[in-house]
């Protein structure tokens, strides 16, 4: 055997795996890309639900200071709890709705990154890959995530009104 046929017997093994790395590693990135999107949009939707909590926290809190200094030290002195701002269905929503999105994003990244594994470990095998699958389990994932945050937003715009329409009653 001469070096030119070694050379071409090695260049011929190595150049199949070296195109199986190089799909791993881009599949791997499309892998990390979709989990990234279930975490953001996961943390939107956290973000917005105590965002608008404490918004209507503070206008409570606002509407009672205000009333402490319309009714003044004596008033408050003698029933303190009538001037302590309504909150706690807002905090409890906002708790539940972090917890239901928390969980909502977890099992979504759960599937995306088990679907993942399989797939590169299937490319890594040399092994054919259903891509369409991987795909449309993480596009699913990723608008399930974001219908969970619209219903999350929804739902504290709901208690924040409520909210508001309690601090009116107790203005007016």
């Amino acid at each position: 055997m001469n070096v030119e046929s070694i050379v071409n017997d090695v260049k011929g093994r190595v150049e199949p795996i070296v195109a199986r790395g190089q799909d791993v590693v881009f599949s791997g990135f499309e892998v990390l890309k979709s989990a990234n999107g279930i975490v953001v949009d996961g943390f939107n939707g956290v973000y917005k639900a105590n965002y608008e909590a404490g918004k209507s926290l503070f206008g409570a809190a606002q509407t009672s200071f205000q009333k402490v200094k319309t009714d003044g030290i004596k008033a408050v002195a003698s029933n303190p709890v009538a001037y302590l701002p309504e909150g706690k269905d807002t905090v409890v929503s906002a708790f539940n709705t972090s917890v239901d999105v928390f969980v909502k994003t977890g099992d979504d990244l759960v599937k995306t990154m088990k679907q993942g594994v399989e797939t590169l470990s299937a490319k890594i095998k040399g092994e054919p890959v259903i891509v369409a699958k991987a795909k449309k389990t993480a596009t699913s994932a990723r608008k399930s995530a974001k219908s969970t945050a619209s219903k999350v937003e929804k739902k504290v715009s709901k208690t924040a009104s409520k909210a508001g329409k309690a601090a009116d009653d107790l203005i007016g």
